[in-house]
């Protein structure tokens, strides 16, 4: 008799394993339809970094040569403005220089200051 119940429970077992193996079963292809789905995802995200890399680079080297350009830029405009200071600094001597003046032959110097020098002395 006891081998009768083990074998009854043997067959009993078996449609609960294979279901809980079917089950099981279910799980791991779903996980696998989603791995290639990543797997393809991934692969296209790939290409596109591929494809848009070249691009990039060649922006970047782009920038790198506009920034030299404008260094370059920069530099000739200081140089220029350096010599405009210069100028200018020659000019305000120059009108230093003109404010001693000659009427009929009579030369007139600018007293800057006259009345607070008169009466320092």
């Amino acid at each position: 008799m006891f081998s009768q119940v083990t074998a009854a429970e043997t067959c009993n077992l078996v449609p609960a394993q294979l279901q809980e193996l079917y089950e099981m079963f279910n799980v791991l292809a779903g996980g696998i339809e989603t791995l290639n789905n990543d797997q393809e995802r991934l692969s296209n995200e790939s290409l596109q970094i591929q494809v848009t890399l070249p691009t990039l680079t060649e922006d970047i080297f782009k920038v790198k040569l506009s920034i030299e350009e404008l260094n370059i830029f920069l530099s000739g405009v200081k140089y220029n403005q350096d010599i405009l200071n210069q100028e200018l600094v020659s000019i305000q001597e120059k009108i230093n220089d003109l404010r001693c003046v000659s009427y009929n032959g009579t030369l007139i110097w600018k007293i800057t200051n006259f009345k607070e020098k008169m009466s320092k002395t």
